[in-house]
């Protein structure tokens, strides 16, 4: 029964920072704030690698849990994918040397 809650709760922290992410990547671009990018990207890899090592732990020791295991690949993605975006659109411009 413990199994079952921390596997849920995980992926529920998960989707929540998943959203609290894409909140704040619209607030940093609307703010044209975009340097703020590249911190929520490093914190949605470090959330992949905790939601990937849960979902091996809980697949090697098979606990029955795992049915739903295509959520945790679906979060995965989309965690990966915002990162990929914060990466692309969290560079600065570079300054122009002009002289």
């Amino acid at each position: 029964m413990l199994a079952a809650f921390i596997y849920w709760g995980l992926i529920l922290i998960n989707i929540a920072w998943l959203a609290l992410s894409l909140y704040f990547s619209i607030f940093y671009l609307v703010r044209k704030e975009n340097g703020n990018l590249w911190a929520f990207g490093l914190l949605n890899v470090l959330s992949a690698v905790v939601l990937w090592v849960t979902m091996l732990i809980y697949h090697t020791w098979g606990w029955g849990i795992t049915q739903y295991s295509s959520l945790i690949y679906l979060i995965l993605g989309l965690l990966l994918g915002l990162t990929v975006l914060q990466a692309i659109l969290g560079r600065e411009p570079k300054a122009s040397k002009t002289t």
